[in-house]
């Protein structure tokens, strides 16, 4: 996107991974999200600038709930505990790497504070701010997490509605409609594009039941509430990714969440607890996600159900904060519950010390009988890669175990005696040291970003015209990723690959022919250039390329066509002199355009029309949207004098 739009083309088709699809309809790329094109039509993108905007919204993600728990009148430690919490919690530290669950999870608390405004305040404006937030956490986010929130957000309606003495219902449903049209019109690009590929996209039909039921998060990875240590071993136990297990809320957090079960609890605490119970449920796939796979509109296109847990854990979050700031201001739970509370914890947690310590002395399971290799493995840096690696799970219960018991004691004391300052340090270092400890063994905390972006140094920059060779000769392998960055082929500027490259987008097409190319009897493609002409006495010459127009340059003796190694789409038209007509498919999945004798230059262009007057209505709505938010704030700041 950033590349093509430096390069002045607009960016509505990626001709590289698996011979292209419309980065439009690629529903996990963030296309449709103004901060996305804000970032690739200024600086760009490159390992630093997304790592900023990662930043950013892990940023917004703790602003956000500050901002929300101060709405519903909690008091201002009480609110900074929470963000933190949220901040930190185990969900971002373990999809650090997963750039689109954090944007989601980030703009989560943004959704819920505007529509408790709009729900609660009667103001237009009101209807801007909640239609935006709305919108950038559908264009941001993995559409699982869009999905997800879409399910928490009618029940929080209907809870907000059936709490009203007067349920004055056409008012309600008015409001919401209102809201829905102008969600809708800030949409509509985001829409046209999702509906125009989803005919033609492998994941356009609802999953089977074994693929819905994939990357849960298990319940034995709950113990990391406590533990979040752990999780980074012990694959097997866990069985799921490691991505998927980490839930740590923080030990303030976790105590209040123990505590408000023997507590009287709000309407809200309600509402948040059997919500979080709920989603966490789902989150561990099973029967709970089978039931909801078969009942629930929409479950069945959710195939990694760790993304649940955000929700369990933001209702979580917010349920326990109510219960801190019911402490603070006098109210109950007692300080003998809390004395209780924490004795239970500290039960589990000297349970946890001495297990790991049996697995690392007795069965002599531990990094310390392998120190003396690690010191001697070269660099700081190298050795201390080298002693993380060889850290046992065992190692990951006394560790953690020593680590929690000191914080659960300090928290506690801070708790009893009402040292807020105190509280609030304490629940920075537990917090810090829950993320310190887990990011190295997570995909972001493996590699530097100076690493990676060494490796995307050695793409080609901007849109080169891709050179006339087999695909066969294509640069597939010369930079050794590790995996950091996913297949060389989508970065190396050359149409076409040998093998299918796993991208979320996979059109139909494309797996057909990969399934056709996997017979040793065809490969006839391979051996072509990603352009050619099918009769060997013609001659067809590039004169121009960009991501979505190509034009060539044609001598044809006979009759013949013009093979263009892309995938068959719709849109795509070519021009020879006055006549436009669509292209044809050409084998299995590929298009071509009829030459003549009388052929001079060939136009092969992508127009999809219906979708760019989508995009300019939804950027027309969404500048509407930011100029009347912005009237009204220089109307509050600066009022006019009577």
């Amino acid at each position: 996107m950033s590349e093509s739009l430096h390069a002045g083309h607009l960016p509505l088709w990626n001709p590289y991974i698996n011979y292209g699809y419309p980065l439009y309809g690629d529903m996990s790329s963030g296309f449709w999200s103004p901060i996305t094109w804000l970032i690739a039509a200024t600086v760009g993108y490159n390992a630093y600038s997304f790592t900023l905007e990662l930043l950013l919204y892990l940023m917004l993600a703790a602003i956000g709930m500050y901002q929300l728990t101060k709405q519903l009148k909690l008091g201002r430690q009480v609110c900074l505990i929470a963000a933190l919490a949220y901040l930190c919690c185990g969900y971002m530290v373990g999809h650090l790497q997963h750039f689109n669950w954090i944007s989601g999870a980030a703009l989560l608390p943004w959704c819920l504070y505007s529509y408790h405004r709009l729900l609660h305040q009667n103001y237009w404006y009101n209807y801007l701010i909640a239609a935006i937030c709305f919108y950038l956490l559908a264009a941001s986010a993995h559409p699982g997490i869009t999905i997800s929130c879409g399910y928490f957000f009618i029940a929080y309606s209907l809870f907000c509605q059936l709490q009203q003495q007067q349920k004055k219902w056409p008012q309600f449903a008015i409001k919401h409609l209102g809201l829905a049209i102008l969600l809708l019109i800030l949409a509509a690009g985001m829409i046209a594009g999702y509906a125009d590929i989803l005919p033609h996209f492998v994941r356009g039909q609802k999953l089977s039941l074994q693929s819905a039921l994939l990357m849960p998060t298990t319940t034995q990875s709950w113990i990391s509430l406590l533990l979040p240590f752990t999780t980074v071993k012990q694959d097997a136990f866990f069985a799921t990714d490691i991505s998927m297990r980490n839930c740590y809320l923080g030990i303030c957090m976790l105590l209040f969440l123990g505590m408000n079960f023997f507590t009287k609890k709000t309407p809200l605490q309600y509402f948040l607890l059997f919500t979080g119970i709920a989603f966490a449920l789902l989150a561990t796939g099973g029967i709970f996600k089978t039931v909801a796979y078969k009942l629930l509109p929409m479950m069945g296109y959710i195939r990694l159900n760790g993304e649940f847990r955000i929700i369990a854990i933001f209702c979580f979050i917010i349920y326990s904060a109510i219960g801190l700031n019911q402490y603070f201001i006098g109210n109950k739970p007692s300080n003998g519950l809390i004395k209780k509370t924490a004795l239970v914890v500290q039960f589990l947690l000297v349970a946890a010390i001495f297990c790991g310590l049996y697995g690392s002395f007795i069965l002599k399971d531990s990094f310390l009988f392998n120190l003396q290799p690690s010191l001697k493995a070269g660099g700081l840096a190298t050795t201390l890669k080298t002693l993380i690696n060889s850290i046992s799970w065992y190692d990951c219960f006394w560790m953690q175990g020593c680590i929690q018991l000191v914080l659960v004691r300090a928290t506690c004391h801070a708790l009893l005696t009402h040292h807020y300052k105190r509280l609030i340090t304490t629940v920075v270092i537990d917090l810090a040291l829950a993320t310190l400890l887990n990011i190295p063994f997570t995909g972001v905390g493996s590699t530097s970003v100076a690493t990676v972006q060494a490796v995307l140094n050695q793409s080609p920059k901007g849109i080169p015209a891709p050179g006339l060779q087999p695909i066969l000769k294509n640069d597939t392998g010369s930079v050794i990723t590790n995996n950091m960055i996913g297949h060389w082929t989508m970065y190396n500027k050359q149409i076409g690959s040998t093998t299918e490259v796993l991208y979320p987008i996979v059109l139909t097409n494309t797996r057909q022919y990969f399934d056709e190319q996997a017979k040793p009897s065809s490969h006839h493609y391979f051996n072509q250039p990603y352009l050619f002409i099918q009769d060997s006495n013609s001659h067809v010459e590039p004169i121009y390329f960009s991501p979505q127009k190509i034009e060539v340059q044609v001598q044809a003796g006979n009759n013949t066509a013009v093979v263009l190694q892309q995938n068959y789409y719709p849109h795509w038209w070519y021009v020879d002199g006055q006549q436009k007509r669509p292209m044809q498919l050409y084998g299995t999945s590929f298009m071509s355009a009829a030459a003549t004798p009388a052929s001079k230059k060939i136009s092969i262009i992508f127009e999809p029309v219906l979708v760019t007057k989508m995009m300019l209505l939804s950027l027309a709505a969404f500048i509407g949207c930011i100029i009347g938010l912005m009237a009204v704030y220089v109307k509050r700041f600066f009022p006019s004098s009577q």
